[in-house]
């Protein structure tokens, strides 16, 4: 009887570990927020909210503003290039509003 409850726990346990560990690794091979993790690390609050008010003060001159989670990483990274061309953003300014876009973007 003994034997077979510290099989069990045992067998239980190996399943659980085996149950995090795919779940922990899944996650970490997620692409989209390792870029998103990685601007938040370079860039400042201040930094990423001079980038928000850029964005609102330029972008909203031509058309509507768009909320950066309506939009994927990747469809931002081939639309923000051309459009802080017809802004005339340095390119200060435009790095400052990509980083505030693609660290507010949608990712899961």
């Amino acid at each position: 009887m003994k034997k077979t409850l510290i099989l069990s726990i045992v067998t239980a346990t190996s399943i659980l570990m085996a149950n995090c560990s795919h779940k922990m690794h899944g996650s970490k091979s997620n692409p989209d927020m390792e870029k998103v993790a990685a601007i938040k690390a370079k860039y400042t609050s201040a930094q990423l909210g001079e980038g928000k008010g850029i964005f609102e003060s330029h972008c909203n001159k031509c058309h509507k503003l768009f909320d950066p989670q309506e939009f994927s990483i990747d469809k931002w990274e081939g639309v923000l290039p051309s459009m802080s061309k017809k802004a005339h953003l340095t390119d200060d300014e435009a790095a400052l509003v990509r980083a505030y876009i693609l660290s507010n973007v949608k990712v899961g």
